[in-house]
C-alpha cells in the first residue's frame, strides 16, 4: 500500500513523480482545460479551502475513485493514463491495470 500525500504546498511535478514511481502510470493534472505546469503548486490550482489532503492508494485503487478524490478535495481535474502517457485509463480499471495499458 503506497501513500501519496498531497498538500497545497505540493508541486504538480512532485505528485506526478510519486504517482509514476509507485503505480507505473501517469497522473495528468489540469489547470482549466490545459495541463498544469510542473512547477505549479496545488494551492495555485485548488478551488477549495482545504489545507491538506491525504489519500491511501493501493494497487487495487480504482481510477474513478482517485480522480473523484482530487476533485472533491481540491477542485482539481486529474486523469490517469498509461505508463507512456499515450492512452487514458478506463474509470473501472485499477491503478495496476492502468500501468499495463
Amino acid at each position: 500500500m503506497a501513500t501519496i500525500k498531497v498538500t497545497k504546498a505540493s508541486s504538480v511535478q512532485s505528485i506526478q513523480r510519486q504517482f509514476e514511481s509507485d503505480f507505473n502510470c501517469n497522473l495528468r493534472i489540469y489547470k482549466g482545460k490545459k495541463f498544469a505546469d510542473g512547477a505549479t503548486k496545488i494551492s495555485e490550482l485548488s478551488k477549495t479551502e482545504n489545507s491538506t489532503g491525504e489519500l491511501e492508494l493501493g494497487a487495487r485503487s480504482r481510477v474513478e475513485n482517485v480522480e473523484k478524490y482530487f476533485m472533491e478535495t481540491f477542485g482539481i481535474t486529474v486523469q490517469i493514463s498509461n505508463a507512456d502517457d499515450t492512452k487514458l485509463a478506463d474509470n473501472g480499471m485499477t491503478l495496476t491495470q492502468a500501468g499495463k495499458l
